[in-house]
């Protein structure tokens, strides 16, 4: 077969959605052998082995191993094979099951969201939050409404069409230590949305770690954020409250007013151990 009725392996790799490294690996390990090798060392591939690659990685995606994946193309006895499908079918049933599991627990997080909507305005309120993973722009500081208006269009550009519109908590991350209301104005953010685990995009993600919490409901205007954080500010000084110097702005509801902010907001801090 002439080489220009084959591809090499990068090509092939590329067409497989693998790695030219994988390749040599499963040829090393006698899984998946070239349709052709040259004197010069040179792997070829055809078109039609794109299936065969194709059933190998996905059986390796069910982390199987290599031997039990030679094993399960080394025996074309339709018994044999039968036998051996078997516990590979429960591994199957019993990863989706996991999977489900996984997917209910997701869909659970996203309804602890609106535990941070049941407290009163302006009253600090003690919260345990779970882990929480936020795309998040770049670091912003004393931006006019344009600027920030125009920060936030192309973040959500970004993040693709549907994900605004999702219930995942969105708002602002302040760098802003012991929640000192006067320097709140000028102080750097960055836009956040709670991550969506079936998006995959190029945007830095910052988490937010599990454990206790000081939340306080506002108003979302400038004078009025500072009244909160200075409940907030005043509370953790009560209490002998070490806070970090993380603000997290939340906002309810999905209606953006002015901005990047809803008519009304969450503010939360950590307290630290």
């Amino acid at each position: 077969m002439a080489n220009d009725k084959l591809l090499s392996i990068s090509e092939f790799a590329k067409l497989a959605g693998t790695t030219r490294r994988t390749l040599i690996f499963y040829d090393q390990k006698d899984v998946f052998k070239p349709m052709k090798i040259e004197e010069t060392g040179y792997r070829y591939y055809s078109y039609e082995q794109l299936y065969q690659i194709g059933f190998i990685l996905g059986l390796r995606d069910l982390e199987l191993s290599v031997e039990e994946i030679k094993d399960y193309l080394g025996d074309s006895s339709s018994d044999a094979l039968n036998k051996k499908l078997i516990p590979l079918k429960n591994k199957i049933e019993l990863r989706i099951q996991n999977l489900k599991q996984i997917l209910a627990i997701l869909r659970q997080k996203e309804n602890d969201n609106f535990q941070l909507t049941d407290v009163d305005f302006y009253v600090v309120k003690e919260c345990f939050l779970p882990d929480h993973d936020f795309w998040c722009s770049d670091f912003k500081a004393d931006c006019s409404e344009a600027k920030i208006a125009s920060s936030y269009s192309q973040f959500y550009q970004e993040l693709g069409a549907g994900v605004m519109a999702n219930k995942n908590l969105s708002g602002f991350i302040t760098d802003l230590p012991q929640a000192k209301a006067n320097t709140y104005a000028n102080s750097g953010f960055r836009i956040i949305k709670e991550k969506s685990y079936d998006q995959k995009v190029n945007i830095p993600i910052i988490g937010q770690n599990d454990g206790n919490y000081l939340i306080v409901k506002v108003e979302n205007t400038g004078a009025v954020i500072e009244k909160g954080l200075t409940v907030i500010r005043k509370y953790a000084k009560e209490n002998n409250f070490k806070i970090g110097n993380d603000l997290w702005q939340f906002n309810i509801g999905l209606n953006i007013e002015k901005l990047g902010l809803t008519k009304n907001g969450i503010l939360v801090y950590k307290i630290l151990k």
